[in-house]
């Protein structure tokens, strides 16, 4: 089984800032956050962890994990989506039309294509052994992306996407089984 949770809450997460790639650590409630999760974690009966390798996700591991004392495996495909030169703005300061130009040419704002995101996770989550309980500590973005393609393992559709995940918020360390979306 495969249980996804995202990181405990940031600083940046209280401002409605975009984190994207930049490395932000957990604040004080992000911690209380993930320890909380620890706790129901704990009666899951984890085999493994695995979790991005930023600090606010490979903090929420490692509180998690004195609780359950697993091996843990840190991989950037668990990274999430690179926001590019929007990282670190405030979200209601990005205008619709400046979101429009990011969602159809990522790469002019140097930041990542959801497709390029559907690939990563889809490579990440072939590669998992369902036999194995495992815990994947994450971002809200990779999460959804994971969601996405459990429905969607054939290809990605921006579309399809926008519309599975247009009222879609996941809430920091929130616990997910993988197979029930």
């Amino acid at each position: 089984m495969i249980y996804l949770i995202r990181h405990g809450q940031t600083d940046w997460n209280l401002d409605r800032r975009l984190q994207g790639q930049t490395d932000i650590p957990l604040n004080n409630n992000g911690k209380e956050q993930a320890e909380e999760a620890a706790k129901e974690i704990v009666d899951l009966k984890i085999d493994r962890i695995i979790s991005s390798d930023l600090s606010r996700a490979k903090e929420t591991a490692e509180i998690i994990n004195k609780k359950i004392r697993k091996e843990i495996t840190f991989d950037k495909r668990l990274r999430e989506v690179n926001y590019g030169d929007y990282e670190g703005k405030l979200i209601e300061t990005i205008k619709d039309e400046d979101w429009d130009v990011f969602n159809q040419n990522p790469e002019k704002k140097n930041g990542e294509s959801r497709k390029h995101v559907y690939e990563r996770v889809k490579s990440f989550l072939q590669e998992i052994n369902e036999e194995e309980n495992v815990l994947v500590v994450t971002h809200g973005g990779a999460l959804r992306m994971m969601l996405y393609y459990a429905g969607n393992k054939d290809k990605f559709d921006m579309t399809s996407y926008d519309e599975f995940t247009k009222d879609y918020w996941i809430s920091n360390a929130k616990i997910i089984n993988y197979k029930e979306k």
